[in-house]
């Protein structure tokens, strides 16, 4: 079965452009999962996990993503996302480390002081990464 082509990209490059057969996304009121022949769809994205099955081996592989679009035609799947990483580059002892340096420094703050800052999205963007390895 021919699938259909799925690009993820980040603002610092492009983690994915291979053929597919399915992806499923993160929406902000649930999953959405696109097969070839979808209809045409641009919708935001939640933070979580991207998973995208490969049409040449049949392998799903997962994606933490954190905010962004989805844009789907009848023939390609492009997903641009603020941050994305695949889960099997996620090591967790590190993004452990990471959140609770970042908790640490929003402790030391006030909630205006911490508004002025991307602490509160970078706690979020460990939290799904370390959501996305633990439903490894």
């Amino acid at each position: 079965m021919a699938g259909f082509m799925c690009d993820i990209v980040t603002p610092v490059a492009k983690l994915v452009s291979e053929e597919a057969e399915l992806v499923v996304v993160p929406g902000v009121e649930g999953e959405m999962g696109f097969l070839k022949g979808h209809a045409p769809l641009v919708s935001v994205l939640a933070d979580g996990e991207a998973r995208v099955k490969a049409t040449a081996d049949g392998d799903v592989a997962r994606y933490a993503l954190q905010g962004g679009y989805v844009e789907v035609t009848d023939d390609k799947v492009i997903i641009l996302a603020d941050r994305a990483l695949p889960v099997s580059a996620i090591d967790v002892e590190q993004v452990r480390e990471q959140l609770a340096a970042i908790e640490e420094k929003l402790a030391g703050i006030s909630e205006e002081e911490a508004r002025k800052t991307t602490l509160a999205a970078d706690k979020a963007w460990c939290n799904v990464q370390l959501k996305a390895a633990q439903a490894a």
